[in-house]
């Protein structure tokens, strides 16, 4: 019988979600970041783009599209933590009053109802 890979995704409010990876061990050993991180948004309020948000697994960010789950140490049933990107890390620019990018304050409402 064929198993469902799954992984659970805590929100920015805690609250979880199953995200349905895959139906076989290959490819699960198969399956990147991007792929997870599709399945992700697909499931989000409409709006919330993926470079507004970020992935962690234990202490590690998921970052690389590209990388294998598997290489993270990813399995049936781990735990994925939605955390907002926070702008910052370089100089503000002139007038901005550090505050980085003032677009993404729409981005940040809708990511406050999800």
């Amino acid at each position: 019988m064929p198993r469902i890979y799954q992984v659970v995704v805590h929100g920015l409010r805690g609250e979880k979600m199953i995200i349905d990876l895959c139906n076989t061990e290959e490819q699960m050993k198969s399956m990147t970041v991007l792929q997870l991180k599709k399945k992700i948004f697909q499931k989000l309020p409409e709006g919330v783009g993926s470079d507004d948000l970020r992935l962690i697994f234990g202490d590690q960010a998921l970052d690389e599209d590209s990388t294998l789950l598997c290489k993270y140490g990813v399995q049936h049933l781990s735990t994925i933590h939605i955390v907002i990107k926070v702008p910052g890390g370089g100089f503000p620019e002139k007038g901005d009053g550090g505050m980085g990018d003032k677009d993404k304050s729409q981005s940040m409402e809708k990511l406050a109802k999800f």
